[in-house]
Formats: C-alpha cells, structure tokens, sequence
C-alpha cells in the first residue's frame, strides 16, 4: 500500500512538473511588450552617436550577428529596434514586423560579406540611418479651419484642418497618464509619386509638398512627436528636380530632420515600403522614433531631447498626409498630386498596452479632412476605412482631390 502511495505521488508530481514546464514555456513564448519607465530605461542606457543636431543622437545599432527573431523585447529596444508583437495574439501584426526584420537582417549579412551594401535603386549605402539634417520647414500640430466637427453615422467623429488629413485616435487627457496616454503607433505606408497638380498650372506656384507620418500628439495640444517619409517637387517650378527623404522630428523642439546614411540621405524611391514606430513617454523626456525603409533596407532609430514646446501628453495618436508648414504668410506650404496613397497597417497602444486602431468606431476616433488655405474646398482625405478584418481596421487609403488634382489652389 505505502509503495501504490508512494507511486501515486509520484505520479501527481510529475503531472504537475510537466504543467509547469508547459506553462513556462508558454510563457516564455509569448512575447511581452514593455513600455513606460522601463522602456525609457532601457533606451536610456542604449549605446548613441551625437548628430549633427545638437540633442539628437542615432541609437547605434544591433551587432551584425543579432538574431531579432530569437531575441526578447527589452533585447530589441536596447539596440533601438522595434519590439515584436505577440504573434498569438495579433499574428498580422508579427508578419508585418517579420518582413521589416528580415530586411535589416539581409543588409547586415550582406555587409558582412561585402563590406557595403547596394540598394535595390543601386545606390551603395548603409544599412543604419546614424546622422540627420535639419530642414527649414516643420510638421507641425493640427491647425483648424474653423469648421465643426461633426459626429458620424459609424459612431467616429469627423473634423477638417488645413495641413491634416487621415485618422486619429485621441482621448480627453489634458497631462501625461502612465496608463491610459498613448506611448506607441506602428505604421506601414508605400510612398507615394511626387507631382504637381494635372492642371494648367503655374510654375511659380510649387515648390509642392507632401508628408506622410505617424506620430503622437499634435491633435489637440501644441506638440507632436513623428517620424515619416516626404516627397516635393524642387525648385520652385514644374521642371524642378523630385525629391524623397525619410525624417523625424518633435515639433516644436525641432523642424523636420532627414535621416542620413553616412555622407548622404539615406535613399528613397517612390513607391518604397516605410515601416515607423513612434515612442512617446512622458513630458519633457526624450522622445524616440524608429524609421525604416523596407524596400532600401536601412533603419534609424533616434533619441530627441527637449527643447521648447508644451510636452507630450498622450492624448493621441495619429496616421497622417500633411501639407508642412509655413510659407511667407505663415499657411501651409503647398500640397504636392500624391494622387492615391495607403497605409497597409496601423495601430497605437497606450500605456497599459490597450490596443486602437484607424477603424475603431469610438466618437475618439477622428476622420480628417485637409481643406485649401480659404478652406473652400477638400484637397486630401481618407476614402475607405472601417472595422471588417485585418484591412478594414487597421487600413486607411488616401486620396488628393480638386485643385490639389486639378490646380489653382487658394495662394
């Protein structure tokens, strides 16, 4: 009898061994996001390189032999890199965040081997953007046409700006929550062709612009921090040269910054994939944002310190077309014939790790409108977005439309 007891215990612990082995390996499988202070800590003590802009460093990089694919979350930000969604949860998300890995993963073995890379364009470049370059014009927070918004049938909310147009979640909060403020968006985007308007126009009205970003912040308040992908016709004029860049920046610290591979800007071609995180933390502490061009496969991930402005606050989080700022009579600049543009996949968490999304149909999730300087007429909108599987919540298509298409938009 005590031998059968002595058996039958035996048994219970080993079914118990085994459950707890399953579990940890469980949870050792799933991966665990990290925000808030720990993720400022952990940027805080990354390895940096100063830029030429005073108070903006380039986190250094991964080694060349990291394994982003067997590496934890806090291994990833360590090095800057964006961290991997739970693949049990949201396996979209971790495919899209595969393909980005995969690039950079391919660049710096073939920087192993070659001692340089060459771009799919041709041009020999880096695979890391370490240095940026400061523009003279900003993108800058919401700037209101003085229209209402309005509620939607959907339950979303609508709202027109004259240098907005896309989607943004918000909330009400007016100061940092180390809870519910947003603290990360993902977003992936094709860049667009750069064009003047179809009509006849006159040359002496470009240069055109056109900015395409994801950010935090701007939508209510005085500061937004956002990195993204720009293209405008040079010049001045209809013959001018075409121009593509990847940038960050924290407005109003900072203006738009290019993003540099080594001597050069790190290349972009229309039509390029862009994959960008944006890190938002509290007040006045270093903001973060990750740029990357899948399709050229470089990346840079920087640091921004503060300089002037209000602080972040988290009270939204945005995937945004946006005509930069300002021109000699302080309107924005003007919109470039992107004609059509899409961002294949979007969301934001905030700091509890609550998951929005382009297509949440809360009355704090904004359809926006870009309208010319009088505010006469749309020029830029989202067309098609909404709640049906994976692209209808977390898609948004863009389209410019009147005298952005056609021509003789308000000076």
């Amino acid at each position: 009898m005590q031998n059968q007891n002595w058996q039958s215990c035996n048994r219970v612990i080993a079914v118990a061994t085994v459950a707890l082995l399953v579990v940890s390996f469980t949870s050792l499988a799933v991966a665990q996001r990290v925000s808030g202070e720990e993720r400022s800590a952990i940027f805080a003590s990354a390895p940096r390189i100063q830029t030429s802009v005073k108070g903006v460093t380039a986190f250094a990089g991964a080694p060349k032999d990291f394994d982003p694919f067997t590496a934890t979350n806090r291994e990833l930000l360590s090095y800057g890199l964006p961290q991997a969604p739970d693949k049990t949860v949201d396996a979209k998300a971790y495919e899209q965040w595969t393909k980005a890995m995969l690039a950079l993963q391919a660049c710096n073995q073939r920087s192993q081997t070659q001692g340089r890379t060459t771009s799919p364009a041709g041009a020999t470049q880096a695979c890391r953007g370490t240095d940026v370059a400061a523009q003279p014009y900003s993108s800058v927070n919401a700037r209101s046409a003085g229209t209402p918004e309005k509620s939607n049938i959907d339950g979303t909310s609508s709202i027109t700006f004259t240098n907005w147009s896309g989607i943004a979640n918000t909330n009400k909060l007016k100061a940092w929550n180390a809870k519910t403020s947003f603290d990360e968006v993902v977003s992936i985007w094709n860049v667009p062709v750069s064009d003047h308007p179809f009509g006849n126009v006159p040359c002496a009205d470009g240069p055109w612009y056109e900015v395409t970003w994801n950010g935090i912040d701007g939508f209510s308040n005085g500061d937004v921090v956002q990195g993204g992908s720009y293209d405008y016709w040079d010049g001045g004029g209809c013959s001018g040269s075409v121009n593509y860049y990847g940038w960050v920046e924290w407005y109003p610290s900072y203006p738009i910054l290019v993003i540099y591979c080594g001597n050069s800007p790190c290349p972009v071609s229309p039509g390029d994939d862009f994959y960008v995180v944006t890190f938002g933390t509290k007040g006045t502490a270093e903001q973060s944002v990750f740029v990357e061009d899948i399709s050229q496969q470089w990346s840079g991930t920087f640091g921004l310190t503060y300089q002037t402005g209000p602080g972040v606050v988290g009270s939204s989080a945005e995937y945004i077309v946006e005509r930069p700022c300002c021109n000699g009579s302080g309107d924005p600049l003007p919109l470039n014939n992107y004609v059509y543009e899409s961002f294949d996949y979007s969301f934001a968490y905030d700091a509890a790790g609550t998951l929005f999304y382009p297509g949440n149909t809360s009355a704090n999730t904004y359809i926006i409108t870009m309208c010319d300087d009088a505010c006469d007429q749309d020029i830029s909108t989202p067309f098609m977005y909404g709640t049906a599987g994976n692209q209808g919540r977390y898609s948004i298509f863009m389209e410019d439309e009147n005298c952005a298409y056609s021509g003789a938009c308000t000076p």
